[in-house]
């Protein structure tokens, strides 16, 4: 496979100046960053100032290679789609190049095995929920090999797994969490990415798909994770739609009074203000 060729020789850059597990989950970072930057106005500040200081470890000539690495990503996947494929497109190097955290028991979904678990999932009569949308959620996500079946076996049936279908996906490994949101998003997916652990509830950090961000499902779908929602969800709206930023931020001039009769202007300020 000619990417699978292209991303073992992306992580084999600096001839062993740096280890080819570390360089290839940094091209996985350059690449989600650079995405994200582009189309997230809740982390783009944050996420440039990573790519910033991950660009300090590499020669130009290796950072040149990820841009290199990031164009062949996408043309594989217009290739794939043009077949009707959603296919893994880091899976098979990650575990090639012994990238897998034996400590965290990291073990890949096999495509075949994702193909019929998407085929037991959405049977042939399959109908579209009363919402207008299906909803898939993977707390242990990796790459993202089972989402991508479930979303191929989804174009199967006929339906627009661009329009009708929204993902929430998890893992606590960041770089799983970054090859997931890559595939969503190259295959131009609605999805919330989360790095987080799905027994504690606790999430370090999230990525938004571009088409979750464009189609607005911020409205429609929002993702909690756990019982609660994320501070960023809040952000999001408030860039997406002004009207709604002013009603909130006019929330703050109403602090209610305390026993003693006077505000509590501290309590409102921290109920009110949302951090990305």
């Amino acid at each position: 496979m000619e990417l699978e060729k292209t991303l073992v020789e992306i992580a084999n850059i600096t001839r062993g100046r740096i280890s080819r597990t570390q360089t290839f989950s940094d091209f996985i970072a350059y690449s989600a960053l650079t995405l994200s930057i582009r189309t997230d106005p809740v982390h783009a500040e944050k996420r440039h100032n990573t790519l910033k200081q991950l660009k300090n470890t590499y020669r130009d000539a290796e950072w040149n290679s990820f841009h290199e690495g990031l164009v062949a990503l996408s043309k594989e996947v217009v290739k794939n789609v043009q077949r009707d494929r959603f296919i893994d497109l880091f899976a098979l190097t990650f575990i090639k190049i012994g990238a897998v955290n034996k400590e965290l028991k990291q073990d890949f979904t096999p495509p075949d095995v994702a193909k019929l678990k998407a085929n037991i999932v959405f049977r042939q009569d399959t109908a579209l929920p009363q919402e207008g949308f299906f909803t898939l959620n993977d707390s242990t996500c990796g790459s993202g090999t089972i989402l991508l079946a479930g979303v191929e076996r989804i174009a199967e049936l006929g339906f627009n797994p661009s329009a009708q279908l929204v993902v929430l996906a998890s893992d606590c490994d960041p770089r799983c969490a970054q090859m997931a949101y890559l595939n969503l998003s190259l295959y131009g997916i609605p999805a919330v990415v989360v790095c987080g652990n799905t027994i504690t509830l606790k999430e370090s950090d999230r990525w938004y798909t571009p088409v979750y961000l464009l189609g607005k499902w911020i409205w429609r779908a929002p993702m909690p994770f756990g019982d609660s929602g994320y501070a960023s969800d809040e952000m999001l709206r408030r860039y997406d739609e002004p009207i709604y930023n002013a009603i909130r931020n006019a929330e703050t001039l109403f602090i209610p009074a305390d026993k003693d009769g006077t505000a509590d202007i501290s309590k409102n300020h921290s109920e009110s203000e949302v951090q990305p």
